[in-house]
């Protein structure tokens, strides 16, 4: 069953981005292709836009195995392909941004917010290692990063790929630089969007989400940010007037 935001919820995130000025930047992208999945790469905010991979059905079984799925490496690693201008200490800025909140407070403290899911990597060596760069990671509010997101990315895994078979997933963050949040010098994401689409019964399925990067999200239902996919290219067109969608 596909469900949607209340009128009332989306009208409230629609009138909110209204007031972003529509010439935000984000526009100075490379791609970064890695062996398993795609990395849209802004080089002003060093901050990755968007990433692609394909879900399939058998890697999406090798997750859900703890026998085969490959344990979780202990730290990033910097990405050899990032630019010179965005090769500095991406730890250090989590560390100090953190201290100011206790450990227990997962509505104000950062993860390193995957783009592109660790989950839907486990399944082999380069896989588990490339998706644990620094450039397939943003500043994500923890408590949104571990409940309501994770919900979105274990949906994909555990129900659309074993049912339907492969599942194209482009994941995205709209970050603002007419009011930017920062955690030193890390832009932090006011949302994060996620578009997937697969067959069903031969016919094309295209499924959407837009969560807000927010301490004051403290929803743990991932169906509550569920939004179409016209009105999320809209919202995203307001943050990157030039954005080229290939979805």
């Amino acid at each position: 069953m596909r469900i949607v935001p209340s009128s009332a919820l989306l009208g409230a995130t629609l009138s909110l981005i209204s007031l972003l000025p529509l010439k935000t930047k984000a526009q100075h992208a490379i791609t970064i292709k890695h062996t398993y999945y795609t990395n849209l790469f802004d080089t002003l905010q060093c901050s990755e836009i968007q990433g692609f991979y394909v879900q399939t059905k058998e890697r999406a079984a090798i997750s859900l195995d703890k026998t085969k799925k490959i344990k979780r490496p202990s730290s990033f690693t910097i990405d050899p392909a990032t630019p010179s201008a965005c090769q500095f200490s991406y730890p250090s800025n989590y560390t100090t941004y953190n201290k100011k909140f206790e450990a227990t407070d997962l509505n104000n403290r950062l993860d390193k917010g995957h783009i592109n899911p660790y989950q839907a990597f486990n399944f082999d060596d380069t896989a588990s290692k490339e998706s644990m760069y620094y450039t397939n990671v943003c500043p994500q509010i923890s408590w949104f990063n571990e409940h309501q997101w994770q919900g979105v990315e274990m949906y994909i895994i555990k129900t659309v790929a074993p049912e339907f078979g492969d599942v194209k997933v482009w994941t995205g963050v709209l970050v603002s630089t007419a009011h930017p949040r920062k955690a030193g010098k890390l832009f932090i994401p006011d949302y994060y969007w996620k578009i997937i689409g697969y067959q069903k019964n031969g016919q094309p399925i295209q499924e959407a989400w837009l969560g807000k990067n927010r301490p004051a999200n403290t929803s743990t239902d991932p169906d509550a940010i569920r939004i179409d996919t016209a009105n999320l290219k809209r919202i995203i067109r307001q943050y990157y007037p030039n954005f080229s969608f290939d979805f």
